[in-house]
């Protein structure tokens, strides 16, 4: 048996870990209200919202923040009559979409990178401390964090911590914040090219990375787009994932065993998804030791996809930072319209 390497190890750890968090289970089961997600091509789960939101950019406060604050409303239609109630009530929070945005002190470059972050992480101070300047200085783009539904700013009054109620066993309200995400992404995409940018890129990480996957599939698409340590075979995640065991337990207590679940993911679109977007406007970012999202299903839907250019990292799912020179590095050719 192979052994497991200090990713690998590390991942399996933090999945453990992951069980004291997770100790709410979901008690409302939708699964019998799951028709109008069934069985749609991804562009009918996934409707494009339309032109350029209205935008609220809100004035600086701090002198050392470099990040600029937008908010609009999210143009994002629930499918479901009984989520929608939700939608409007205990959940309002989400009605508002947030984006932090880093560009020159005056005017704007050509190119703007649109990241979205993974799940269950707090705000955009991560990123804006790290990963965000180095986009920005390395790619010569300007960049812009989208808020995942259910995280940050947009968490609702109940939620144990943040992105809590963003993917658990209640399946409609998990669907809806993943075509939530999508959308406010798309309406970004939207109101970044009404500035007048000549190219938008979209990079996601884990649960992001899969948003920048199905936004390649689906017109109008990015530019470009830079999944890192992601993939869209849900139904394989929930199985073999450790961080996703409260999702699979109270599954199972709803009386959904694993060939269920399977049926339930088959007919809904995203792992069948196929890319409109060209193979070398895309860089995948994988990592051979993943301990959540499997480099063999990587590596089957990389295959399905037409083998689009990929990169592969030592280490694990939450040790990709140690790779983020050579990463950056492949993404370098990405963007067109970069100032260097």
């Amino acid at each position: 048996m192979r052994s497991m390497g200090y990713g690998g190890t590390i991942d399996a750890v933090i999945g453990k870990l992951s069980r004291f968090l997770h100790l709410r289970q979901t008690d409302n089961d939708t699964s019998h209200e799951l028709g109008p997600y069934l069985d749609l091509s991804v562009e009918a789960l996934l409707p494009d919202p339309g032109g350029s939101p209205l935008v609220h950019r809100a004035r600086k406060l701090n002198p050392l923040d470099r990040f600029d604050t937008l908010s609009w409303r999210s143009a994002h239609v629930p499918r479901s009559a009984a989520y929608a109630r939700r939608h409007q009530g205990e959940y309002a929070k989400n009605l508002t979409a947030w984006a932090r945005w880093l560009r020159p002190r005056s005017g704007r470059r050509r190119s703007i990178l649109l990241h979205v972050h993974g799940w269950l992480e707090p705000g955009s101070w991560i990123e804006e401390g790290t990963l965000l300047p180095i986009f920005y200085r390395e790619l010569g783009v300007d960049v812009a964090h989208i808020q995942l539904p259910f995280h940050g700013r947009r968490s609702p009054a109940g939620q144990l911590f943040h992105g809590e109620w963003f993917w658990t066993a209640d399946l409609v309200r998990s669907l809806e914040a993943v075509t939530q995400a999508v959308t406010d992404v798309r309406s970004a995409m939207a109101y970044f090219r009404a500035l007048g940018y000549q190219e938008v890129g979209v990079s996601g990480l884990s649960l992001g990375g899969c948003i920048a996957m199905l936004l390649a599939c689906v017109e109008p698409a990015p530019d470009y787009v830079v999944p890192m340590i992601a993939h869209l075979e849900l139904a394989e995640a929930v199985e073999e994932a450790p961080i996703l065991w409260r999702m699979k337990k109270d599954l199972e207590r709803f009386g959904i065993d694993r060939r269920e679940r399977k049926a339930i993911f088959d007919r809904i679109p995203f792992s069948h998804a196929r890319p409109t977007l060209e193979l070398d406007r895309q860089l995948w970012v994988a990592a051979r030791e993943d301990g959540y999202l499997k480099a063999d299903l990587v590596e089957k839907q990389w295959h399905e996809w037409g083998e689009p250019p990929i990169h592969w990292i030592a280490g694990g799912h939450m040790t990709f930072p140690i790779a983020l020179d050579s990463i950056v590095a492949k993404m370098r050719p990405l963007p067109r319209h970069a100032m260097r």
